[in-house]
């Protein structure tokens, strides 16, 4: 059962940080850059975004294959 609530959760804040680089709200990208570089770009803010997003996605789906077995 863990792994099933484990796999929603990582997709589902894919799905956030996904809005979040397609949308660019100013409030959400100003944190994303504050956090890890105040010289950033916005689209670089962006393309870290989807860089987690990705890797998030990823592991919800491995953590629904590992419940499946």
């Amino acid at each position: 059962m863990g792994y099933i609530i484990g796999g929603i959760a990582c997709v589902l804040y894919a799905a956030f940080v996904y809005y979040v680089a397609i949308k660019r709200p100013p409030a959400i990208i100003n944190l994303v850059k504050k956090k890890l570089n105040k010289n950033m770009s916005d689209k670089a803010a962006a393309i870290v975004c989807y860089v987690f997003a990705s890797i998030a996605l990823a592991g919800g789906i491995v953590l629904f294959i590992v419940r499946a077995r």
